[in-house]
């Protein structure tokens, strides 16, 4: 049988990126995109989110989910590590 502790009715700490670590991650994939000859629009036609979503990404708007960032890599031709060089 597992031990689990009892709900304490908070949700646990969410840590999400500072800005500058934002805009170093859009400006990553900008760079990254037009290396690979994407446009934006390229980009969200072979993700599985929306124009806009990427959009925001770009503009350093978004803290993106791991799963996002593998699709990333993988529309780049990138590693994961090679996206996040830099940051």
């Amino acid at each position: 049988m597992y031990a689990c502790r009892p709900w304490s009715g908070t949700k646990p700490a969410v840590h999400e990126l500072d800005t500058k670590t934002r805009r170093r991650f859009a400006k990553r994939c900008k760079e990254l995109r037009l290396a690979a000859g994407l446009s934006q629009m390229g980009v969200a036609r072979n993700s599985e989110f929306g124009l806009s979503h990427y959009q925001r990404i770009e503009r350093g708007e978004l803290d993106p989910k791991l799963s996002t960032l593998l699709r990333l890599a993988d529309i780049y031709g990138v590693s994961l590590s090679e996206l996040l060089e830099g940051l």
